[in-house]
């Protein structure tokens, strides 16, 4: 148990890490998920690599997901490995699917790539604040998380991270107090947005490890998120992201719009 000074210098020590690093021109990024469900025989996980280009407030991905303990997935893939490119400017997400999955769906129209903007198919005013800095599933937000962890974060001990000294942090990110540290605006729409949520997949307070350098950087993140979905089964995710280069970065470039099938419409209205 902390008390008092001692929880707050850690906290403040967390809290800085998220700010310094968000304040960087950018970084580049490594990142591991794990997903698990009674319904799934066997966990599946995906690995990807990524600039982020906080600038700009742009990023590319790129992920493998590996289903070589799904040979359904595998069967209609043509292949024990999807591949997916992402790319996000603002709030507008480009992803691009394997050709195997793509020719599957006649609204794509043979288009490689498809384009949707998160800020209008979230539909709540003010949700675009979750969603200014990359990626759907963002990775950089969750730098952003850091600074809703509570009160109660303990100092683990140092630790190296890819060869740098850092300091391992563990805390409690609560959802609660994420509208907190948002744009006045927009907190009142991010609060009732958050109960849906919370009301949907039952998810609430999760545990969130930080591993942080002398310079106040972040280095690694991992999150471990337990939900239920609408159908009922539980779903066990962990997502475990490492930072390093941090620094300019060539700003992503988006695909051709020849290239690009946008898909707002189409989901928005199914939303």
């Amino acid at each position: 148990m902390f008390f008092g000074g001692a929880s707050a210098q850690l906290n403040n020590a967390v809290a800085r890490a998220a700010t310094v690093s968000s304040g960087t021109p950018g970084y580049k990024i490594q990142m591991r998920i794990e997903m698990s469900s009674p319904v799934l025989n066997v966990p599946f996980t995906a690995s990807g690599t990524g600039v982020m280009d906080l600038r700009d407030r742009a990023a590319s991905m790129s992920i493998a997901i590996d289903f070589s303990q799904l040979p359904q997935a595998a069967q209609v893939l043509g292949s024990t490995t999807m591949q997916i490119g992402m790319v996000m400017e603002g709030t507008v997400l480009y992803m691009k699917f394997p050709d195997a999955l793509a020719a599957k769906v006649p609204s794509l129209g043979g288009k490689p790539w498809v384009k949707m903007d998160l800020g209008k198919l979230i539909g709540v005013p003010g949700l675009s604040s979750l969603t200014s800095n990359p990626t759907m599933g963002d990775p950089s937000q969750m730098l952003q998380y850091l600074r809703a962890a509570s009160d109660s974060v303990a100092n683990v001990g140092g630790e190296q991270v890819d060869g740098v000294e850092t300091t391992h942090y563990r805390a409690e990110f609560s959802l609660d107090r994420l509208p907190d540290n948002l744009p006045s605006e927009d907190q009142a729409a991010i609060r009732k947005a958050l109960s849906a949520l919370q009301q949907a997949t039952g998810l609430q307070d999760f545990p969130m490890d930080v591993w942080i350098d002398a310079h106040h950087l972040v280095r690694r993140m991992v999150m471990s998120v337990g939900f239920h979905t609408p159908s009922g089964p539980a779903l066990n995710e962990t997502i475990t992201e490492d930072l390093t280069d941090y620094g300019p970065q060539p700003r992503p470039t988006p695909p051709p719009a020849d290239q690009v099938q946008d898909v707002s419409g189409l989901v928005g209205g199914l939303g």
